[in-house]
């Protein structure tokens, strides 16, 4: 399934999901505490951010602008503490949780090999072949419309 495929469908599960993970934690430790809690991680993600500083999220402009997605890394200095700030000022449990486990250098490691496998999988697709402009041209169609036979209607 393509990037923009997964995308779509994550703009579209993750609001029900987040809505679901803050009904069953609030029916199990109660609606105060869930509330609390939804909010506290926003207030943590907005430290973690402030304190990473703009040192980190000038770097990671940087890189981006120069080498697009491709720079971006769960091992670049800074990337997973910004990426896992970002998603605990997001509401809702599950980014929380994804924000709180990027902060955790045993899951880093385990997530950037996920995510090399992937890579590497997908680039070894042998129906396409991807190639620079000067490495290929147009050829012209081999039919010619003089070599068809007439149809005998003038």
């Amino acid at each position: 399934m393509s990037l923009v495929k997964w995308a779509f469908l994550t703009a579209l599960l993750l609001p029900a999901a987040e809505l679901a993970a803050l009904l069953l934690i609030a029916a199990l430790i109660g609606w105060l505490p869930a509330i609390a809690l939804f909010l506290g991680t926003s207030v943590v993600g907005i430290l973690l951010l402030r304190h990473s500083g703009r040192a980190d999220l000038h770097r990671m402009r940087l890189a981006f602008a120069q080498d697009g997605w491709r720079a971006l890394h769960l091992e670049a200095p800074g990337f997973a503490t910004v990426l896992g700030g970002i998603l605990l000022v997001f509401p809702g449990f599950i980014t929380d949780i994804l924000g709180a486990a990027l902060l955790l250098p045993a899951f880093r490691r385990w997530a950037a090999i996920m995510l090399g496998k992937a890579a590497r999988t997908r680039r070894s697709d042998r129906s396409v072949i991807d190639l620079e402009p000067g490495e290929w041209h147009q050829v012209p169609d081999r039919k010619s419309r003089r070599g068809r036979k007439s149809s005998g209607r003038a």
